[in-house]
């Protein structure tokens, strides 16, 4: 996809290319082949929106960080009264305690997915009358349809979700404790010579003088108003 208007990976991993496209052939595949691919290691191949793991740093080469994707969020329909004492975005907000206050509030989430362990084993102990689970494909935009349609109080999304296929969906949004309030998305490489220059170039054009703005601005077209602060905050934590 050549249109950056619509996705904040299209526009971030075009942005931070932007002096080397001519010379990149793009290929779209699922992640499982690409990454069959990259295993191979013999020609010079990169994947995008990777997260830096030490298994991963033995075997290939990253830019420096290229886009930042805001974790799950607890999401509050606006309908509901403001959960006290959780008003500001660094409030880490835990689920068992939640419900123990609220024992006939439900939680809206998806079985078709895992949530990652920390916020799945936080769900499992939760007691089955607080939790509604959708089961259909696309839970993306099923889940938030039924959110906003008032099935539950509550429901578990990414913000740059909710942006891009709800931008203007009433609701308020809570950290959960122990979950990454982001992660950060990197080109992953294979190692060769041609890779390692490809990787000092594009590294050289993240750090010039206008790109941390140029790549706020960016990232900031796909964050709600409401959210943008919460953004800002973050994202000079890590860049």
């Amino acid at each position: 996809n050549d249109e950056p208007t619509n996705d904040l990976s299209v526009a971030t991993n075009l942005h931070a290319l932007s002096s080397m496209q001519p010379t990149i052939k793009f290929e779209y595949m699922t992640t499982k082949r690409s990454l069959m691919f990259m295993e191979k290691g013999d020609k010079n191949r990169c994947v995008v929106n990777k997260i830096r793991t030490k298994e991963r740093l033995d075997k290939y080469i990253f830019s420096l960080p290229i886009n930042l994707f805001l974790g799950y969020r607890l999401y509050q329909h606006n309908t509901n009264t403001p959960l006290p004492g959780y008003t500001s975005f660094d409030s880490k907000l835990h689920l068992d305690e939640l419900f123990k206050k609220s024992p006939d509030a439900r939680v809206l989430i998806s079985d078709q997915i895992s949530y990652g362990d920390v916020l799945d084993n936080q769900l499992t102990s939760l007691p089955q009358k607080n939790k509604i689970l959708r089961s259909s494909r696309e839970h993306n935009t099923g889940i938030i349809k039924m959110f906003e349609q008032g099935y539950a109080e509550f429901s578990i999304l990414y913000p740059q979700q909710v942006y891009k296929h709800k931008p203007g969906l009433k609701a308020r949004s809570y950290t959960i404790a122990s979950s990454p309030p982001f992660v950060l998305g990197h080109l992953m490489c294979t190692k060769t010579p041609a890779t390692v220059d490809f990787i000092e170039q594009v590294n050289s054009n993240l750090t010039s003088d206008i790109n941390y703005e140029e790549l706020l601005e960016i990232h900031l077209r796909f964050i709600r108003p409401t959210e943008q602060l919460m953004f800002k905050y973050y994202f000079k934590q890590a860049f």
